[in-house]
């Protein structure tokens, strides 16, 4: 009983701290992101995140943007791009510094054909481009006057970076 006695008396008297966890999914307002990108670019035309949300785009309309990272359980972020066709010959392009977990892709879908592409790029350099008519990547001629929609997405799981894009046309 005494060595009981004498070890809670030991535990008493050793200073102690706790610490608490809070797993809520807000950051501290004192935090910052922790990423290659600011707020404002990852609220860049949110919400855009599929073919039915995608926001409408002009020329003039190029960002900054950002693939940033998801909260707890969210799935992964993408944005989507809508935007009518003016000529045949269209280019449309997304800038980036790649970066070791920074890498972004790009596809393009018709509007009215969400489920599947026609075109995409998946390189490894600073910049994703897709040119319609075009052979490398393929893409076919698109139709003047229709809507289609570009998508921005990390190329692996977990990629986030900032991005500017352009339609041209």
């Amino acid at each position: 009983m005494v060595r009981e006695c004498v070890a809670l008396a030991v535990v008493a008297l050793t200073p102690a701290c706790s610490l608490i966890l809070d797993f809520d999914e807000k950051p501290p307002a004192d935090a910052s992101i922790d990423g290659p990108y600011t707020q404002a670019q990852c609220d860049y035309m949110e919400p855009n995140d599929s073919v039915e949300t995608a926001m409408v785009v002009t020329a003039t309309d190029m960002g900054p943007a950002a693939i940033c990272a998801p909260m707890m359980g969210s799935p992964e972020d993408t944005d989507f791009y809508k935007f009518t066709v003016a000529s045949t010959t269209v280019t449309v392009a997304v800038q980036f510094t790649n970066r070791p977990g920074g890498d972004l892709d790009i596809k393009l879908f018709k509007a009215t054909e969400p489920g599947s592409a026609i075109a995409q790029s998946r390189g490894f350099g600073d910049t994703e481009t897709i040119t319609c008519p075009g052979a490398s990547p393929s893409c076919p001629t698109l139709m003047v006057g229709e809507d289609y929609v570009l998508e921005v997405f990390p190329a692996v799981a977990g990629s986030v970076n900032n991005y500017t894009f352009t339609i041209t046309p």
